[in-house]
């Protein structure tokens, strides 16, 4: 049976082992037991970029400071970019020199090894000829609805190849000598890798071969195309005349607009791209535990599971980001929009009930992020947050574009320079009283 055959897809979200080894019960006030790193403290996280396009970070001092005052005040975990686009750039040096100094700091890593599903590795010629170099393969190269090129095919056995290869060399380089971040697991501290950021894929495909997958797929989901066209609100006479490029029916403008005339359409196409992405990453996933058995497989999720933000909907339909693209990870980052409201916080809990998952809530840190208003104190949004994470999932972070000026949560200093990202000192201040307060409430409630 071809890899890629729908029947995988159908039991993905169905995994067993590491996946259901970390299920959980909430305690009784309502807390659930959070993931804690191999000393024993809850998972507190900040998104932290120490390499390249940081030049006045440059000096290892500066870095120093950074995570000394991220240490002081309970993050325990980066999460950093360690795609194989940088790795390339200096052989290693970028990676290596963030393990170096995160080691001295006592702060583990969790890394992400890939830009939405590897479409880092093809973003221009010279790349996919050095993957070709590199790991012997050619990357099947998709095109977008308009017939342009666009991403590497995520389920496709060379973008898999080329995948579990830079995660394997990422392991091995740093999975003993390094700062990996680890948590607890069945008795054992486990190393946690995420194989790529913005789960995602990057315009999708809509070559001939994947446009057979999607049509198999709806044969499968529907069985007839009566029942396709009663869903759809379309009059194909049979499954050989979907044709997803165009537009009058998949109109992914209009859904995002909500003025499509055919909305399930785009919903199904949508999904079926989200179920791809799992399945390409499920297959790394399965070579990965064949060689490292006891490494537990992260993914970040761009924004918190059912959110109607604008940002959010617009980036799940362009980009192919259901839930369902998540099935292949242990644990799932989660890039929030502020507090989870009502709804989302059900549909959370229910998400990670069903799959036995965990999650950490990544609060977004920019200028006027948490500004108390209502006659709410800064403790009081402090503990809006910190409750949110404690009670709904395992870990709470901070995330913006890049650290730590660039966080929003740091003033312009030593070694950094006031650009158009940084915030001034008042702001600065107090911001970071709320960050921290956030991390010490959570601490307090998860322990």
């Amino acid at each position: 049976m071809a890899p890629e055959r729908m029947d995988r897809m159908r039991c993905a979200l169905l995994m067993t082992g590491g996946i259901a080894a970390l299920a959980i019960a909430s305690h009784a006030d309502g807390v659930r037991p959070p993931l804690r790193t191999a000393d024993g403290e809850p998972l507190c996280a900040i998104y932290y970029f120490p390499q390249w396009w940081e030049p006045w970070k440059s000096q290892d001092d500066a870095v120093r400071r950074d995570l000394a005052l991220l240490k002081s005040k309970g993050v325990n975990t980066l999460l950093i970019d360690h795609e194989w686009s940088q790795a390339i750039d200096g052989d290693w040096r970028w990676l290596d020199r963030g393990h170096r100094l995160a080691k001295e700091a006592g702060l583990g890593i969790v890394p992400w090894l890939s830009l939405k599903t590897w479409s880092d590795m093809a973003s221009d010629p010279g790349r996919i000829r050095l993957v070709k170099e590199q790991y012997g393969v050619d990357l099947a190269i998709g095109v977008d609805q308009d017939g342009n090129p666009s991403t590497p095919l995520v389920y496709d056995e060379g973008t898999i190849e080329a995948g579990y290869r830079y995660t394997k060399a990422y392991l091995d380089r740093y999975l003993t000598d390094g700062a990996m971040a680890r948590v607890l697991s069945e008795g054992k501290a486990r190393p946690v890798v995420a194989l790529t950021v913005e789960v995602s894929w990057d315009r999708g495909s809509f070559d001939d071969r994947t446009n057979a997958l999607f049509r198999e797929w709806l044969t499968e989901r529907y069985g007839s195309v009566q029942a396709l066209n009663d869903a759809w609100g379309t009059t194909y006479a049979d499954m050989a005349a979907v044709e997803p490029r165009g537009k009058a029916v998949f109109d992914y403008e209009g859904r995002i607009a909500g003025t499509a005339q055919h909305p399930a359409a785009v919903e199904d196409h949508v999904e079926f791209r989200s179920l791809m992405i799992n399945q390409g990453l499920t297959r790394i996933r399965e070579r990965i535990l064949a060689d490292y058995p006891d490494v537990l497989i992260a993914t970040e999720m761009p924004y918190q599971l059912g959110s109607q933000h604008p940002h959010a909907v617009s980036f799940r339909i362009a980009y192919g980001s259901n839930p369902s693209a998540a099935g292949h990870a242990d644990i799932l980052f989660l890039r929030m929009t502020g507090p989870l409201d009502a709804a989302e916080a059900r549909t959370l809990d229910d998400y990670l009930e069903r799959t036995g998952q965990r999650a950490v809530l990544c609060y977004r840190t920019y200028s006027d992020w948490g500004a108390p208003s209502g006659g709410l104190t800064v403790d009081d949004v402090a503990r809006i947050y910190a409750r949110g994470a404690a009670e709904h999932a395992d870990g709470v972070g901070f995330y913006s574009w890049n650290e730590c000026v660039d966080v929003h949560l740091t003033a312009p200093g030593e070694g950094s320079p006031d650009n158009d990202w940084a915030v001034p000192q008042k702001v600065a201040d107090r911001m970071q009283s709320q960050a921290w307060r956030i991390v010490e409430l959570f601490r307090e409630m998860t322990q």
